[in-house]
């Protein structure tokens, strides 16, 4: 089927799976600080490392091409951004979880001890006119592998067409929630209209069309841990290992939601 398309730029592109990027201190492992990202941007620059857009998957892409990603669409991405994209020519793709526009994060258990606002709409309308591109990463932000057909429908097709209402371009990527996909998740995102879908896993070879791999990058990643992980090093598979574990902990996200019936 179309859906189970292989990624034909699997071997060229590096995708990196960034979430929060504030400079103060934040709970949990996915803040990287805007001076670490920085630092980053410099060292990809230098070794001739080429930033594309989601829009450039459609076409062959040259060795060490590397798209930013980022989840959950925090609204302090706002503020730093803009001058990451003009020093150094990133594009940017952020996946919303789009009933959280304009809300605090109070799907994610570090609310508990640090309010993290989402971007407001106008935000999103801003940023799309600068370069930024938008994809869904769900409504509700919950395990879509968890959901009924009905639910499920629900979520893509609510998430793409809200993103679409508020920027006025048609979105067709999605970072599935929690890295969490089946077959059942991505033959439904294939007949809703995404093209592109992004996980939470290792980028492989047989990777397809609506299940790219990432690298995440988490706060306690050092510029070594991150050549591992890219240049494929000799801590490649420990790395490899290593995010496998840490993503699978958002199980306890998944877990504390259901006992908030949320």
């Amino acid at each position: 089927m179309l859906s189970n398309q292989k990624f034909l730029n699997s071997e060229n592109l590096i995708t990196l799976a960034f979430h929060k990027m504030q400079a103060s201190f934040s709970y949990g492992a996915t803040n990287y600080s805007p001076r670490r990202f920085e630092n980053l941007l410099k060292y990809l620059t230098e070794s001739d490392y080429t930033f594309v857009s989601v829009h450039d998957l459609d076409t062959e892409l040259k060795k060490k091409s590397v798209l930013i990603t980022f989840d959950d669409g925090y609204a302090h991405l706002f503020k730093h951004l803009p001058r990451f994209i003009d020093r150094y020519k990133i594009k940017p793709l952020i996946f919303i979880p789009t009933n959280q526009i304009g809300k605090s994060n109070s799907w994610d258990y570090s609310h508990i001890f640090q309010n993290c606002p989402h971007m407001e709409p106008d935000m999103l309308k801003e940023l799309s006119q600068n370069g930024v591109d938008f994809g869904s990463h769900g409504h509700y932000h919950c395990d879509l592998t968890a959901l009924t057909f009905s639910q499920l429908t629900n979520e893509l097709v609510r998430s793409k067409n809200k993103i679409q209402d508020v920027i006025g371009k048609d979105i067709n990527s999605i970072s599935y929630p929690f890295g969490r996909d089946d077959s059942n998740v991505i033959e439904k995102a294939f007949t809703i209209g995404y093209k592109f879908g992004f996980t939470m896993k290792f980028p492989h070879e047989s990777d397809r069309n609506l299940s790219i791999g990432r690298y995440p990058i988490y706060g306690f990643d050092t510029m070594l841990n991150i050549k591992q992980k890219i240049n494929h090093g000799m801590f490649y598979q420990c790395e490899r290992m290593k995010s496998n574990f840490i993503s699978n902990l958002s199980g306890g996200t998944i877990l504390l939601n259901k006992l908030r019936k949320r």
